[in-house]
């Protein structure tokens, strides 16, 4: 049996060598039929020593990831996962990722700007959009708090219409 387990290790070994993003069944699986062992009977300890002797153990690939994250905080996720995963086999996601980030450095998306939503009511109507809140901010996606649309249909001079909108504007 010492000697079919350190077979088993070196085989392993070897197999990890060549492609490190081989999952535990997998590599029970190839055991297996080398050996003609049923793959449930293997120890999932011996391809975890294989995996940390090599160094490609989940927790190094963490620390690694975490270490990159650490050096340049808004690193696409992407590049994080392609680089874990060419060093250390070792799949990780967005979500995962993210944790990973140091605190308050999380990722920025690009806001997409919106045209305000105005009421019109037919030809000829004078129309206005005042904007409250935050100056400087648009309002965010999915809210309608923050804007008012005012329609206004209104004969007579321009100038006194472009003084009603200043007044508006101004309040």
């Amino acid at each position: 049996m010492d000697q079919n387990a350190a077979s088993i290790r070196t085989f392993v070994l070897d197999l990890l060598k060549k492609s490190k993003a081989l999952t535990e069944r997998e590599v029970k699986a190839a055991i297996g039929k080398a050996f003609k062992l049923n793959p449930k009977t293997i120890s999932a300890g011996v391809i975890r020593d294989a995996r940390k002797r090599l160094g490609i153990d989940r927790p190094g690939a963490i620390a690694f990831a975490r270490a990159m994250l650490k050096k340049n905080p808004v690193l696409e996720a992407k590049k994080v996962i392609d680089a874990v995963g060419s060093k250390f086999g070792v799949r990780l996601g967005p979500p995962d990722v993210s944790r990973l980030r140091p605190a308050g450095s999380r990722r920025r998306r690009a806001t997409r700007a919106r045209a305000p939503r105005t009421m019109t009511a037919g030809s000829g109507a004078a129309t206005s959009t005042v904007r409250r809140g935050r100056p400087g901010r648009p309002p965010k996606a999915g809210r309608s708090f923050g804007s008012i649309s005012v329609t206004y249909q209104g004969s007579g001079r321009p100038e006194d219409l472009a003084a009603f909108f200043r007044g508006l504007a101004a309040s």
